[in-house]
Protein backbone atom coordinates (compact mmCIF):
# COMPACT_ATOMS: atom_id res chain seq x y z
CA UNK A 1 0.00 0.00 0.00
CA UNK A 2 3.21 2.40 0.39
CA UNK A 3 4.05 2.05 -3.13
CA UNK A 4 0.25 2.47 -4.29
CA UNK A 5 0.61 5.59 -2.16
CA UNK A 6 3.98 6.87 -3.09
CA UNK A 7 2.88 6.36 -7.11
CA UNK A 8 -0.39 8.52 -6.77
CA UNK A 9 1.76 10.91 -4.81
CA UNK A 10 4.34 11.19 -7.57
CA UNK A 11 1.52 11.48 -10.09
CA UNK A 12 -0.80 13.97 -8.37
CA UNK A 13 2.66 16.18 -8.08
CA UNK A 14 3.61 16.31 -11.77
CA UNK A 15 -0.04 17.35 -12.17
CA UNK A 16 0.15 19.81 -9.60
CA UNK A 17 3.41 21.59 -10.57
CA UNK A 18 2.48 21.38 -14.09
CA UNK A 19 -0.28 23.64 -13.59
CA UNK A 20 1.53 25.86 -11.68
CA UNK A 21 4.28 26.21 -13.95
CA UNK A 22 2.58 26.21 -17.03
CA UNK A 23 -0.64 28.35 -15.69
CA UNK A 24 2.58 31.41 -16.36
CA UNK A 25 1.69 31.07 -19.86
CA UNK A 26 -1.45 33.23 -18.56
CA UNK A 27 0.49 36.14 -17.23
CA UNK A 28 2.77 36.17 -20.85
CA UNK A 29 -0.76 36.51 -22.51
CA UNK A 30 -1.57 39.43 -20.57
CA UNK A 31 2.08 40.93 -20.49
CA UNK A 32 1.98 40.64 -24.40
CA UNK A 33 -1.21 41.93 -25.04
CA UNK A 34 -0.52 44.71 -22.72
CA UNK A 35 2.59 45.44 -24.87
CA UNK A 36 0.97 45.23 -28.71
CA UNK A 37 -1.60 47.38 -27.01
CA UNK A 38 1.25 49.56 -26.03
CA UNK A 39 3.02 49.56 -29.14
CA UNK A 40 0.17 49.64 -31.34
CA UNK A 41 -2.14 52.39 -29.47
CA UNK A 42 0.12 54.40 -28.32
CA UNK A 43 3.70 54.41 -30.30
CA UNK A 44 1.79 53.57 -33.53
CA UNK A 45 3.90 51.27 -34.12
CA UNK A 46 2.12 47.42 -34.02
CA UNK A 47 4.29 44.40 -34.12
CA UNK A 48 4.20 41.33 -36.67
CA UNK A 49 4.83 38.41 -33.68
CA UNK A 50 2.99 39.20 -30.55
CA UNK A 51 -0.41 37.81 -31.83
CA UNK A 52 1.29 34.15 -32.93
CA UNK A 53 3.14 34.47 -29.50
CA UNK A 54 0.28 35.02 -27.81
CA UNK A 55 -1.52 32.04 -29.23
CA UNK A 56 1.07 29.95 -28.49
CA UNK A 57 1.04 30.86 -25.29
CA UNK A 58 -2.59 29.84 -25.04
CA UNK A 59 -2.33 26.81 -26.49
CA UNK A 60 0.21 26.10 -23.85
CA UNK A 61 -1.91 27.11 -20.88
CA UNK A 62 -4.89 25.03 -22.29
CA UNK A 63 -3.19 22.05 -23.23
CA UNK A 64 -0.45 21.73 -20.11
CA UNK A 65 -2.86 22.57 -17.42
CA UNK A 66 -5.13 19.57 -18.39
CA UNK A 67 -4.11 17.29 -16.22
CA UNK A 68 -3.99 19.76 -13.37
CA UNK A 69 -8.01 20.64 -14.09
CA UNK A 70 -8.86 17.53 -13.84
CA UNK A 71 -6.56 17.06 -10.41
CA UNK A 72 -8.46 19.84 -9.16
CA UNK A 73 -11.75 18.27 -10.26
CA UNK A 74 -12.30 21.22 -12.75
CA UNK A 75 -13.40 20.24 -16.06
CA UNK A 76 -17.15 20.76 -16.90
CA UNK A 77 -19.44 18.79 -15.78
CA UNK A 78 -22.68 17.84 -15.45
CA UNK A 79 -23.74 16.22 -12.10
CA UNK A 80 -27.59 16.16 -11.73
CA UNK A 81 -27.51 12.58 -10.84
CA UNK A 82 -23.90 12.19 -9.34
CA UNK A 83 -24.34 14.57 -6.47
CA UNK A 84 -27.16 12.23 -5.24
CA UNK A 85 -24.92 9.17 -5.68
CA UNK A 86 -23.15 7.55 -2.32
CA UNK A 87 -19.06 7.70 -2.00
CA UNK A 88 -18.60 4.40 -3.11
CA UNK A 89 -21.76 5.17 -6.26
CA UNK A 90 -19.45 7.96 -7.17
CA UNK A 91 -16.08 6.31 -7.19
CA UNK A 92 -18.03 3.49 -9.16
CA UNK A 93 -19.64 5.85 -11.61
CA UNK A 94 -16.09 7.75 -11.52
CA UNK A 95 -14.35 4.71 -12.38
CA UNK A 96 -16.75 3.21 -15.21
CA UNK A 97 -16.75 6.47 -16.95
CA UNK A 98 -12.63 7.21 -16.70
CA UNK A 99 -12.25 3.11 -18.35
CA UNK A 100 -14.58 3.76 -21.01
CA UNK A 101 -14.41 7.52 -21.95
CA UNK A 102 -11.81 9.35 -20.86
CA UNK A 103 -9.12 6.37 -21.54
CA UNK A 104 -10.48 5.55 -25.09
CA UNK A 105 -10.38 9.41 -25.79
CA UNK A 106 -6.83 9.53 -24.16
CA UNK A 107 -4.97 7.06 -25.74
CA UNK A 108 -6.53 7.95 -29.23
CA UNK A 109 -5.90 11.43 -28.89
CA UNK A 110 -2.43 10.88 -27.39
CA UNK A 111 -1.07 8.73 -30.25
CA UNK A 112 -2.95 10.83 -32.98
CA UNK A 113 -1.47 14.51 -31.51
CA UNK A 114 2.02 12.66 -31.41
CA UNK A 115 2.00 11.64 -35.06
CA UNK A 116 0.53 14.94 -35.63
CA UNK A 117 3.27 17.17 -33.54
CA UNK A 118 5.85 14.66 -35.05
CA UNK A 119 4.93 15.25 -38.70
CA UNK A 120 6.01 18.94 -37.78
CA UNK A 121 9.13 18.52 -35.93
CA UNK A 122 10.22 16.61 -39.38
CA UNK A 123 9.01 19.40 -41.49
CA UNK A 124 10.63 21.74 -39.05
CA UNK A 125 7.19 23.46 -39.95
CA UNK A 126 6.71 27.83 -39.73
CA UNK A 127 3.70 29.77 -39.79
CA UNK A 128 3.39 31.38 -43.53
CA UNK A 129 2.52 34.70 -41.81
CA UNK A 130 5.34 37.92 -42.01
CA UNK A 131 6.33 36.68 -38.62
CA UNK A 132 7.32 32.81 -40.13
CA UNK A 133 7.86 31.46 -36.43
CA UNK A 134 8.34 27.56 -36.03
CA UNK A 135 4.85 25.84 -35.36
CA UNK A 136 6.09 22.56 -34.22
CA UNK A 137 7.16 23.48 -30.71
CA UNK A 138 3.39 24.65 -29.94
CA UNK A 139 1.88 21.57 -31.88
CA UNK A 140 4.03 19.25 -29.25
CA UNK A 141 2.09 20.96 -26.47
CA UNK A 142 -1.05 18.94 -27.79
CA UNK A 143 0.63 15.38 -26.96
CA UNK A 144 2.60 16.13 -23.75
CA UNK A 145 -0.78 18.09 -22.24
CA UNK A 146 -2.62 14.29 -23.11
CA UNK A 147 0.33 12.34 -21.62
CA UNK A 148 -0.30 15.31 -18.54
CA UNK A 149 -4.39 14.36 -18.22
CA UNK A 150 -3.14 10.58 -18.74
CA UNK A 151 -1.03 10.63 -15.90
CA UNK A 152 -3.68 12.19 -13.76
CA UNK A 153 -6.53 10.26 -15.13
CA UNK A 154 -4.16 6.66 -13.88
CA UNK A 155 -3.49 8.37 -10.24
CA UNK A 156 -7.37 8.93 -10.56
CA UNK A 157 -8.28 5.38 -11.04
CA UNK A 158 -6.02 4.32 -8.57
CA UNK A 159 -7.57 6.10 -6.18
CA UNK A 160 -10.80 4.97 -6.88
CA UNK A 161 -10.09 1.34 -7.17
CA UNK A 162 -8.28 1.18 -3.40
CA UNK A 163 -11.50 3.14 -2.37
CA UNK A 164 -13.63 0.68 -3.26
CA UNK A 165 -11.79 -1.84 -2.46
CA UNK A 166 -10.31 -1.10 0.80
CA UNK A 167 -12.45 2.07 1.58
CA UNK A 168 -9.46 4.63 2.15
CA UNK A 169 -9.01 7.44 0.44
CA UNK A 170 -5.67 8.17 -0.90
Amino acid sequence: MTRIRAFVYFLDRVSEWSGKIFSWFIISIIVLSLYEVFTRRLLGSPTIWTHEIIGYCFAGAVMLTIGYTLKHKSHANVDVIYVFLSPKMQASFDLITYIVFLAIFTIFLLIESTKFAATSWAMLERTPSAFNFYVFPAKTFLPVGILLLALQMISDIVKKIVFLIKGEVL
